[in-house]
């Protein structure tokens, strides 16, 4: 917007006219500072809403990495407990074999048939 200076060749005639142009330069003052400040306290509220918007989406987003980082962690643990219970299933499988049964206890007790020798190597 630019600035003029109001320079007119027309004069008032009497006081009134005097009076009634400077009421209008007045009122055209006035209405410049509402609107510039109008604008300001726009550009104001704007700053406000965008900050606050991006507290926001701060916190949304930290709230999701901490979700993300917990679904990874509980996928995690679910693929060793789903591991461990194949494992066990199959242990439990091997328990009704009376030849695994056999096995096990000769290698963890010591067991040893009658008239069997047993060597122990070391390693």
């Amino acid at each position: 917007m630019r600035k003029t200076n109001e320079q007119s060749n027309i004069r008032p005639l009497n006081a009134a006219g005097k009076h009634h142009i400077a009421i209008e330069a007045q009122q055209a003052k006035y209405t410049r500072y509402i609107h510039l400040r109008r604008r300001f306290l726009l550009g104001v509220f704007m700053i406000i809403v965008a900050v606050i918007a991006m507290v926001n989406f701060h916190k949304q987003y930290t709230k999701y990495t901490t979700a993300s980082a917990g679904l990874a962690e509980t996928t995690k643990t679910l693929a060793t407990a789903k591991t461990s219970h194949s494992n066990l299933k199959q242990e439990v499988k091997d328990l009704d074999d009376d030849s695994y049964l056999e096995k096990l206890v000769r290698e963890k007790y010591m067991y040893t048939k009658d008239g069997e020798t047993v060597f122990n190597i070391p390693n």
